[in-house]
């Protein structure tokens, strides 16, 4: 049976080991980018052109350019894969140790109660000392896990923020691509004749607020 700390350090080393692949794939990102076949390859700028199909005007582009490119290197699904899986460990782990503290904190604030309601002052004064102590012996025994959860926290924290850098880094070398083969409308006077249309619609709605 794997414990509660086993999970917290599958989680930390990981963590270490999905960082370095991050690292790995923006280096080999760069070098793509300096080495860009679309220049001399025109099956390649078919297959990048074709982006403007895919996308879905409604949908996230960084996620649908980064999954087009996790289907085309294997390692990207990998990383995708690894992501699920620290993620559901982490979870799992932390799960079990909010259950138990959950349990705990619950205890002594419904105890606290009680002795709220005791009338004696006396007793409720040794209750409340006992109460206490209690409580320091549990925080004292609590506070290695509690300061392990803070770390799988931040360490969760750290993988998004490193993940989502990857998708912008992955992505923004695609749309560039993109930029850089397929055609921008070129601008023509009709966009002139369209402002200058606005413009006077615009007068001809405020001489009709004019009217009485």
């Amino acid at each position: 049976m794997v414990t509660l700390n086993g999970y917290i350090n599958n989680f930390m080393r990981n963590t270490f080991l999905l960082l370095a692949s991050f690292l790995l794939l923006v280096a080999c990102s760069k070098e793509d980018k300096k080495n860009d076949p679309l220049s001399s390859s025109p099956h390649s700028q078919k297959n990048n052109t074709s982006l403007s199909v895919k996308t879905n005007r409604n949908a996230d582009v960084v996620d649908e350019l980064y999954h087009e490119l996790m289907e085309q290197k294997p390692e990207l699904q990998e990383l995708e894969n690894q992501v699920e899986d620290i993620e559901r460990a982490k979870e799992k782990a932390m799960d079990a140790y909010k259950q138990y503290n959950d349990k705990n904190a619950t205890y002594y604030t419904h105890a606290e109660q009680r002795t709220n309601t005791i009338n004696d002052s006396l007793l409720k004064n040794s209750i409340e000392l006992l109460l206490k102590k209690s409580q320091y012996a549990y925080a004292h025994k609590n506070e290695e896990l509690s300061k392990a959860m803070l770390a799988l926290e931040k360490e969760s924290i750290s993988l998004h923020d490193h993940r989502e850098a990857l998708k912008i880094i992955l992505s923004m070398n695609l749309i560039e691509k993109y930029q850089k083969h397929q055609q921008l409308p070129e601008y023509s006077p009709q966009y002139k004749q369209l402002i200058a249309r606005y413009t006077q619609t615009v007068k001809t709605a405020d001489s009709l607020l004019q009217v009485k």
